[in-house]
């Protein structure tokens, strides 16, 4: 991983904001010192969630804030309001990561505001109709998080759920690096109905 680091660096690093998640893969501290490091070296914008204390010891990650330079970005193992923060009173991050899927709208919205009162910056996790309106009703926000793609591999989203163009693949990436806020009702996108009938495994009514 570190030589992995070093390689985009050199060839993109000085064209692009370079990121890395180890989605809490190193198996010690030492691990994500070492690659924290490298970060360091090629000038990465952020290091989120990178050993395996499931992203959520506030000591662990200040220390590791002590001892590199890159930006962590943390929390997004972590639930509800006062949680994320603690983490970044207690400087376990510089960038505190919200969920939709856990906290729901509100509860982002919450963390965005709380967030910008500390003068932080807000990052949604994964993309979805509601990220977008989300990044798009705050300011304290960098990057929409379109992940597990590939140019030679399917999109991890669901490209069938919505009606419409609506999609989160590459090529909804426009020449500005930007995607479209949907603009209908709600969420501002129609869900497929009749492709979800088809497709699902189980219906429990309540």
């Amino acid at each position: 991983e570190i030589a992995n680091v070093h390689a985009v660096g050199r060839r993109v690093g000085d064209k692009i904001d370079l990121m890395l998640d180890p989605a809490c893969e190193y198996m010690t501290f030492g691990d994500a010192v070492k690659v924290g490091r490298a970060c360091d070296d090629e000038r990465f914008f952020w290091y989120e969630d990178p050993y395996r204390d499931g992203g959520i010891s506030q000591f662990a990650h200040r220390k590791l804030r002590q001892m590199i330079r890159t930006p962590l970005l943390l929390t997004e193992h972590v639930r509800t309001l006062e949680p994320h923060i603690d983490f970044a009173l207690a400087d376990a991050t510089d960038f505190v990561r919200g969920d939709v899927g856990y906290d729901g709208i509100t509860g982002v919205i919450k963390l965005a505001y709380a967030c910008e009162a500390l003068g932080l910056d807000i990052e949604f996790h994964g993309p979805g109709p509601a990220q977008r309106q989300c990044m798009a009703a705050v300011r304290n926000t960098n990057y929409y998080e379109m992940g597990l793609l590939h140019p030679r591999a399917p999109a991890s989203s669901c490209p069938y759920l919505y009606l419409g163009d609506y999609r989160d693949t590459l090529d909804a990436i426009d020449e500005r690096g930007h995607v479209p806020v949907p603009q209908g009702p709600g969420l501002g996108v129609e869900i497929d109905w009749a492709w979800v009938k088809a497709h699902h495994t189980g219906v429990v009514t309540y």
